[in-house]
């Protein structure tokens, strides 16, 4: 193996690098719309207006704006598409024209999808029985019910751009992005990809919005404040992203503009309950461990989280805790903010928006501020203001879902001498 695909310390792994990266947020359609909000401090969460949610004590949601989704393509085809896979075509096509791809730029053969969600299709099977319910089940249109399934979305990247390599589609909770990632990275470790299209999606409609109400997830006092005393629920989000991945040799091979390494990935469960995380976070402190261990970097070499926070009693607690396990003092100190007070909990697309955050960290373009966090409750270096930020070396995203499962990135960035050697 070539030397420069080795970092020393990192058992000389092959080193996957991100060359494209895409989002639909509730900002609308494309990363810089959501970076630059981000690191704005300004919020997307707004009175819903799109279904009635009055008979919810939460009224409030981060909904991806009506009439944003035409910024990146004219396709009618897409216009007539599911949402969610409207928003995950959208960062898609913005991903593959930062990493510079045509028709010739990898072997069709070679190129794979990996999507994760959370909630899949739900949007069109409440579709579906709205219509059974009011109508009678010969009203649907048969053709809807292929867009229920989870892997869907997925399909229809590979068919939309004729790959045919490995397509993935996969639900491990809110945290699955982490999964996707990992999944990846041993993909194209392994040979068997010379780029992965890896991203994830979720949105929320009235049924979900009214179910989590019931069950007391959601704010009653409509505000989303992670890492706050008063905190009393998450405020529902919504989106999708995408980052095109592949070896730091296959870029530098093809002349293609890194924005960053994936240094390092972790993944671990609670094994511990559906409805509480572990205490001590367990599950999330593991796979913060892994990252930093298989990026042969340690805590002091981390200059900002993203963190897992959205608002919730039991995730912030267990976060802060796996923090201060695996960080020890410096988990007071590094720079950190939870993205979720601003997008709303997007569930699996929070995951790669917090992915998004540390790629615009390590290229300078600025640290999301954490809003909504008057009355902290744990001793954290939030980062309070929209200010000038020098580009940190390393950044690590994280999530944590209820259910157990916990992911984590380690991203840093590449110095252009290690792009020419």
């Amino acid at each position: 193996m070539n030397g420069s695909t080795r970092r020393m310390g990192d058992a000389g792994q092959t080193r996957i690098v991100i060359t494209g990266m895409g989002a639909v947020s509730p900002y609308g359609a494309g990363a810089p719309a959501l970076l630059s909000a981000l690191a704005e401090g300004r919020g997307a969460i707004r009175p819903i207006e799109d279904f009635d949610a009055s008979g919810c004590a939460c009224k409030q949601g981060a909904r991806v704006p009506q009439g944003s989704l035409a910024a990146l393509t004219g396709s009618n085809n897409l216009r007539r598409a599911p949402r969610a896979t409207q928003f995950t075509m959208l960062a898609t096509e913005e991903a593959l024209q930062g990493a510079g791809y045509g028709p010739s730029t990898w072997d069709s053969e070679r190129v794979g999808v990996f999507l994760g969600t959370y909630r899949a299709m739900t949007e069109v099977s409440q579709d579906i029985w709205h219509r059974i319910i009011t109508s009678e089940p010969r009203f649907v249109q048969p053709l809807l019910f292929q867009e229920t399934v989870t892997n869907a979305v997925a399909s229809a990247l590979s068919i939309r751009w004729g790959w045919h390599g490995t397509n993935y589609a996969i639900s491990a909770g809110s945290a699955c992005g982490f999964q996707v990632l990992a999944l990846a990275a041993r993909a194209l470790r392994s040979g068997r990809a010379d780029a992965i299209i890896a991203g994830t999606f979720d949105l929320f409609t009235e049924a979900t919005h009214y179910d989590m109400d019931d069950i007391g997830m959601l704010s009653d006092a409509n505000v989303s404040r992670p890492f706050d005393s008063r905190r009393d629920g998450h405020i529902l989000g919504e989106g999708a992203g995408v980052v095109v991945l592949e070896t730091l040799a296959s870029a530098r091979a093809r002349g293609a503009t890194v924005l960053a390494e994936l240094a390092g990935l972790g993944v671990a469960h609670d094994g511990h309950a559906f409805a509480h995380h572990h205490p001590e976070g367990r599950g999330l402190a593991s796979a913060m461990e892994q990252a930093l261990r298989e990026a042969a970097s340690s805590p002091g070499d981390v200059g900002y989280i993203a963190a897992a926070s959205n608002s919730t009693q039991s995730l912030d607690r267990a976060e802060v805790a796996a923090l201060r396990t695996v960080l020890g003092p410096a988990a007071s100190t590094i720079p950190i903010s939870s993205l979720k007070a601003l997008t709303g909990e997007a569930e699996s697309a929070s995951d790669m928006f917090n992915l998004l955050a540390c790629v615009g960290a390590v290229r300078g373009g600025g640290l999301p501020v954490q809003a909504g966090t008057d009355q902290p409750e744990f001793e954290l270096n939030l980062v309070r203001q929209p200010q000038a930020h020098p580009p940190v070396r390393a950044a690590l995203a994280h999530s944590y879902s209820f259910g157990g499962n916990a992911g984590a990135a380690l991203i840093r960035a590449i110095q252009p001498m290690e792009e020419l050697t």
